[in-house]
């Protein structure tokens, strides 16, 4: 009497074990990755020198640091973005 028992109880978790392998555990989803803004993909600018005498060349001066420093901005704005992009 008492193997009757132990085999059936035996069939009975057997049979529960295997049900829980029926299903397959789907795939996870693919990593969202955030893209940096649009603004850092245009082309920086590049001023012209629009003139002949010294206070024209002082303002091509002023605008040739603002478009550096715009420049340095994006690629300052792209290093942060693929060393937040790498540490994951």
């Amino acid at each position: 009497m008492r193997l009757k028992m132990t085999t059936a109880l035996s069939v009975m978790l057997l049979a529960l074990s295997l049900t829980s392998c029926a299903e397959r555990v789907p795939d996870p989803p693919d990593p969202i990755v955030r893209l940096p803004p649009e603004s850092v993909f245009k082309p920086c600018e590049q001023p012209q020198l629009a003139g002949s005498t010294w206070g024209d060349i002082g303002a091509y001066t002023l605008a040739l640091k603002m478009a550096l420093s715009i420049c340095t901005g994006q690629v300052v704005t792209l290093k942060e973005w693929r060393e937040t992009v790498g540490r994951r």
